[in-house]
This record gives structure tokens, sequence and C-alpha cells, in this order.
């Protein structure tokens, strides 16, 4: 799967995946609400460090750019 997450995207899913894993480790209580969010958390780091999100891709979602300047890809149009 192609890059779909954008710099700025990838910084803030990985600082708030950080942050919620860590508040559930520090305040979390070991019930069920815990371990859905750090669940969440973790699948946000995820997300950062490798720039695919595959919710993204379902959606139709694409925030990466490339550098090229050309925001379309016109070479995999029949491959939708």
């Amino acid at each position: 799967m192609q890059r779909n997450i954008s710099g700025v995207e990838r910084v803030l899913r990985l600082g708030l995946g950080l942050g919620i894993c860590t508040a559930v480790l520090v305040l979390g209580h070991g019930n069920l609400a815990d371990s859905v969010l750090m669940l969440v958390g973790l699948f946000l780091v995820l997300n950062g460090l490798t720039a695919r999100c595959y919710l993204w891709r379902w959606l139709g979602i694409n925030s990466f750019r490339r550098s090229s300047g050309c925001a379309l890809n016109t070479h995999n149009r029949s491959k939708i």
C-alpha cells in the first residue's frame, strides 16, 4: 500500500498516539475502556511511523502529496 498520510498528519498521529498510550499506562485502571484506548493509541503510533492508514484508504482520502507538484495520480486510474 502506498503512503497516504502527510508529514504533518504523521507527526500529529504519532504525538497523539504516544500521549494516549502514556496516559493509559499512567492513569489507567486496567478496564475495557483502557484496553480500547491503548489499542487506538497503538494504531495511531503505527500510522505515524508507516505513513499509511487503512481507514483513509477505504474512505478514499489521501493527504500525502508528492514533491513533483502533481496532486492527481493518473498512472493507476484503471486499478481503482
